[in-house]
């Protein structure tokens, strides 16, 4: 029996969900992908589904493979660590300095993963963030090294703006084929047979104001706003439903947690909207539907992924409850007559 605590094993959701997206924006297959890479479809939808962690770092070289970008793990990481993930937000939430938010990360991934152990050390000279893996990688590690350090600098670099200097920072990592060039200085990088990453930097930097200012996170801080009760909105919470719609099964006590609001608020905000969480959530999924399968190619089964729904036979019969129509059907008259 698979124990959370094996480190051989970690949440595929977690680790490839991001990557995942960008991929089939892209055109890549990601069923296919998923296939080669023995992962199971269902890891993509279900947080609590453990896949072996190798497999999934195999993935992520495989995408780059596939799309033929070195750099493509790097560049998701960069546009990850601007707009915000689900997976920092309450270090990102409550950190008031750099060290508040690194010694949060510290504890807050250990609870969600066990294939890495996070460490914050500081002496009179540096101060170190290091990440160890649990796992040994068998295989090249190209994409998920340069995930790690674009993820980590770039929320540093945003996090405490001026503060940040490249010529003060050291990362010690053991490759840096998959960043792209010109993202740090050459001098600011060292390769060696870590197994995991380093990032040091003046130990001055861990005092600095931080804030990310996600606008996930932003969003949040004012959706209670200006009628005396502070009630959400109601496009406040399609928005943060529709950024987590592929959670598959997305109950209302979990959509609740996301949005770090009590689920009887949530109940009460959209009934007097005139509306449902069950109806919201259908209404979220039919618009993100309709939208691919007008505007992109992506198979049917990847489309019922990404809103939350475990196959295309799934998706089919919800999307005959809303239009009466199948998704093939809707697809074909949705493309401009040809003249």
């Amino acid at each position: 029996m698979r124990k959370k605590s094996d480190p051989k094993f970690t949440r595929a959701m977690l680790v490839l969900y991001p990557l995942a997206k960008a991929f089939t924006s892209r055109g890549g297959d990601i069923e296919a992908l998923l296939i080669r890479n023995g992962i199971p479809l269902g890891a993509l939808t279900d947080p609590a589904m453990l896949v072996d962690a190798s497999a999934c770092y195999s993935a992520m070289e495989d995408m780059a493979e596939t799309l033929g970008d070195p750099y493509f793990g790097a560049k998701v990481a960069i546009e990850t660590a601007r707009k915000g993930t689900p997976a920092f937000r309450d270090s990102a939430t409550h950190a008031l300095t750099l060290g508040d938010f690194l010694s949060r990360v510290v504890v807050e991934v250990s609870k969600q993963v066990d294939n890495v152990r996070y460490s914050l050390s500081i002496t009179a000279g540096a101060a170190s963030f290091e990440l160890q893996r649990t796992v040994k990688v068998p295989k090249p590690s190209t994409q998920l090294d340069a995930i790690g350090v674009a993820l980590y600098v770039t929320m540093i670099k945003k996090g405490i703006g001026e503060t940040f200097d490249p010529k003060d920072i050291l990362i010690t990592v053991p490759t840096t084929q998959g960043l792209p060039p010109g993202f740090l200085p050459k001098r600011a990088l060292i390769t060696s047979q870590i197994d995991g990453l380093r990032i040091s930097f003046p130990p001055n930097w861990l005092g600095a104001p931080f804030s990310l200012g996600w606008d996930l996170l932003e969003k949040s801080r004012g959706e209670f706003a200006a009628d005396g009760a502070r009630e959400a909105t109601l496009s406040y919470l399609r928005h943060i439903l529709k950024d987590n719609i592929a959670y598959e099964d997305l109950t209302l006590n979990g959509f609740a947690s996301i949005c770090r609001v009590h689920p009887r608020r949530i109940q009460r905000i959209l009934w007097a909207q005139g509306t449902s969480y069950s109806q919201m959530k259908d209404d979220v999924r039919q618009s993100i539907t309709e939208d691919l399968l007008s505007n992109t190619t992506l198979p049917i089964a990847q489309i019922a992924l990404q809103v939350g729904l475990s196959g295309p036979a799934v998706l089919d019969r919800a999307f005959r409850r809303w239009t009466g129509r199948t998704p093939t059907q809707f697809r074909a008259e949705s493309k401009p007559e040809q003249v």
